[in-house]
Order: C-alpha cells, then sequence, then structure tokens
C-alpha cells in the first residue's frame, strides 16, 4: 500500500511536470527557440495568484482561466515583437539570438518580481490537508493541482491533434516548409505557438505556488527543470516529454520518500548528467 501511495503521488507530480514541460516544448517545436524566460512567466503567474488570492479571498484555481488569457495575450504581444524578426535571419541564428533576448527577458521579468513582490518565499494556503483512503493519505492540494494539470495538458492534446489551428501548428513544428506549401501562415502559427506556451507556463505558476513556496530567483530552477524534462524525453516529441515527465515524478517521489527531500530536487540533474554520458548519441538527438 505504501508503494501505492508513493506512486500515485510521483504521478500527481508528473502531471504537474507535464504541464511545466510542454509549454517550453511546444515552443521549440515549432520555432526552434529555447525560451530562458520560460521559469520567469511561471513565477509571475504564480506570485500574481499568490496576491490576488491573498488580497480577495477567492479561490486560487478560479484565477486559472484568467491569468492564462491574460499571458496569452502578453505572449501574442512578445512574439512580433522581439522573437519573430529573429526568425527572418535563419532558424540557426535565430536559436543562437533567441537565447540572448530571451535570458534578458527573464532578467527583466524576475527584477519586475523583486520590485512588486520582495524576495521571500511564498505559497498560497489552499487545500492543506489530506484525504484518507484504503489507510492511505493524499494531499489534497497535490490532487487537485495535478488532476488540474492533466485536464490542461489533455485539452492541449486534444487540441493539437483535432482542431484545425492545433494541426497547422504540428504541421509547423514538423516540417516548415511543408506548412507553407500546404498554404498554412507560419508567421501566425509562430504567434500562436508562443502565446500558448506562454499561457501554459502562467497556468503552471498558478498551480505550482498551491503546492510549493516560490520567489523570483526560483524563476531559473523551473527553466531548467522543464529543460531537463524535455532532453530525457526529446525536444520537439509531446507524447515522450509527457512520458519523461510522469517518470520523473515518480521518481523523485520514491527518491524523497526513501532517501530525503534535498536528494529529491537533485535528481532530476543527476538524470540529465547520466544520460549526457550514457547515450551522448540520444541526447545530441533531443
Amino acid at each position: 500500500m505504501l508503494a501505492l501511495q508513493i506512486l500515485v503521488n510521483g504521478l500527481l507530480l508528473g502531471g504537474l511536470y507535464v504541464l511545466i514541460a510542454q509549454s517550453l516544448n511546444l515552443i521549440f517545436g515549432v520555432m526552434g527557440v529555447v525560451n530562458l524566460a520560460h521559469g520567469a512567466f511561471i513565477v509571475v503567474a504564480g506570485l500574481f495568484t499568490y496576491w490576488f488570492a491573498s488580497s480577495t479571498g477567492i479561490n486560487p484555481l478560479a484565477v486559472l482561466p484568467f491569468v492564462f488569457i491574460v499571458m496569452a495575450l502578453v505572449g501574442a504581444g512578445l512574439q512580433p515583437l522581439l522573437i519573430e524578426p529573429l526568425m527572418k535571419m535563419g532558424r540557426s541564428k535565430a536559436e543562437l539570438l533567441s537565447l540572448m533576448v530571451t535570458f534578458g527577458l527573464d532578467y527583466v521579468l524576475v527584477e519586475l518580481a523583486l520590485q512588486v513582490w520582495g524576495s521571500s518565499f511564498v505559497s498560497v494556503p489552499y487545500l492543506q490537508s489530506s484525504w484518507k483512503l484504503a489507510g492511505l493519505d493524499f494531499s489534497q492540494a497535490l490532487v487537485v493541482t495535478g488532476m488540474f494539470a492533466a485536464l490542461v495538458s489533455a485539452l492541449l492534446y486534444w487540441w493539437l491533434n483535432r482542431t484545425d489551428s492545433g494541426k497547422s501548428l504540428l504541421a509547423a513544428s514538423q516540417s516548415e516548409t511543408g506548412a507553407i506549401c500546404c498554404g498554412i501562415d507560419v508567421k501566425r502559427v509562430r504567434m500562436l505557438a508562443f502565446a500558448l506556451g506562454v499561457a501554459l507556463a502562467a497556468a503552471a505558476g498558478v498551480l505550482v505556488i498551491i503546492v510549493e513556496a516560490l520567489a523570483p530567483q526560483t524563476a531559473d530552477d523551473l527553466t531548467l527543470l522543464a529543460f531537463v524534462i524535455i532532453a530525457l524525453g526529446g525536444l520537439g516529441s509531446y507524447v515522450g516529454v509527457a512520458v519523461a515527465a510522469l517518470l520523473l515524478g515518480v521518481a523523485q517521489s520514491i527518491t524523497g520518500y526513501f532517501v530525503g527531500g534535498n536528494a529529491e530536487y537533485v535528481l532530476p540533474y543527476v538524470l540529465l548528467i547520466l544520460v549526457m554520458v550514457a547515450l551522448p548519441g540520444r541526447f545530441r538527438r533531443a
């Protein structure tokens, strides 16, 4: 029974990781851009949720649709201003220059968050008890946020595979030239991908701050976590990243129980090093 509880907790944590990683993976898959401001978007959304929920007493989950829409609009505004001009220089140059641009954006967002909310670690005190089932205890916050993350990820998968706009995005991620030949407006698709990636990162921030304390300085840690997951699962591979996120959640749950919390946070980077050393060819493909 203990093994079942550890497994379920790991899968719920992995559900959050899927959402954290897929938003970064989506942008890379379509644009070839590694968004180094990814963690900053998560943190800004999370801290806004903390401030709004604390000020109004509203259910933090009710903030999610508002944050999603607003951050989608922010992403849609930033992409043509900061990223699209780089795409005209060719994909290889755009990949390098976008690292510098998004690094600068990350710095700006983190500094802005520090000025607005300070450097203290905060979390939303929501669903702090646990549910008992068959003698097992399950954190209410982890269960609810994990289910919400799974729902958002499922909706993303459905949209990508069942709608014309989603299929256009998938087509552009597989072959930009082929997408253009099929009459797809690739420039519009790139803006949509960036806007959706930022919105999904913000949705992850709303959920993460319910189960874990955040501060502006944790932005880079979240970006690294997302990068580790998509490197393990395969950059641009939506199914591979989802599987890697779930397995990482289970591995962290096991490590946290038997070894301790600190080892749990180090584990993703240990796994990344092992993959780089043992399977360098796979890492290069990612």
